[in-house]
């Protein structure tokens, strides 16, 4: 099952940026987010659709 992943920048101006990709790697990509830029927001939810751009370099969030 795939995921949205929203990711906002904290910069004024710059819109969210939103993301499709497999649950165990948008999982594994908000915890890594959160843990390097604590104040960065993440959010994931079931929101997908095809059009959100693949999450890039997912592979390497994969389990």
């Amino acid at each position: 099952m795939e995921r949205h992943i929203a990711v906002e920048s904290g910069i004024e101006g710059l819109p969210t940026m939103h993301y499709r990709a497999e649950e165990s790697a948008a999982a594994a990509f908000v915890a890594e987010m959160r843990r390097l830029l604590p104040a960065r927001a993440v959010r994931v939810d079931n929101r997908v659709t095809r059009e959100m751009r693949p999450l890039p370099c997912q592979r390497l969030y994969q389990e």
